[in-house]
């Protein structure tokens, strides 16, 4: 479920118009590879002439052509134009790689958290919850923060067995204790 578009704030701001497509790792060789972790959510294979732009200001590169990418040991591998020896990809170390949102694809089952932010929350018979609030990523899944109407918070983990997104509320099934009183 990503939304990695709210987290890129060049400049200080919030730039919903473009998405997270992956945070490069560690170089890779002596050529100038570097692993790149991507958004699983995301339909992107960082093809060849495929161009990035930091979320944060990076000392030479603007933007960051994909020169060549391969899947080696079941992780991403990208070469970008320009970055030819391990210091150069060593210096692309923690960068964040955006793209324009409209440019990128989701696969089935995933959406953009800020098309949900303020979407009411509701049990299985329609009985209000609250308002979905913010989306946490987790280590295994993200969590919904759900702005209760006595103004505490309950964090549901968004799971297919626990909330079901799409229309235009959010509906869960909470298991018992996550929402009652007291």
């Amino acid at each position: 479920m990503p939304d990695r578009a709210a987290d890129t704030r060049p400049g200080g701001r919030r730039r919903r118009d473009r998405a997270v497509a992956g945070v490069v790792g560690r170089a890779v060789g002596l050529r100038g590879e570097v692993y790149v972790i991507g958004d699983p959510d995301l339909a992107d294979d960082f093809a060849p002439g495929r161009a990035y732009e930091p979320a944060e200001p990076l000392a030479g590169h603007d933007r960051l052509i994909v020169a060549a990418s391969r899947v080696h040991a079941g992780r991403r591998v990208v070469r970008f134009a320009g970055v030819d020896t391990r210091d150069a990809a060593e210096a692309l170390r923690d960068a964040t790689l955006t793209v324009p949102r409209h440019g990128v694809g989701l696969h089935e089952g995933a959406f953009w958290v800020d098309d949900l932010l303020g979407r009411d929350v509701v049990d299985t018979d329609g009985r209000p919850l609250g308002v979905l609030e913010s989306v946490l990523p987790g280590a295994a899944h993200d969590y919904l923060v759900v702005a209760r109407p006595d103004g505490g918070e309950v964090l549901v983990p968004a799971v297919p067995e626990l909330v079901e997104l799409g229309g235009d509320r959010v509906v869960v099934r909470p298991p018992r204790g996550l929402f009652d009183e007291g």
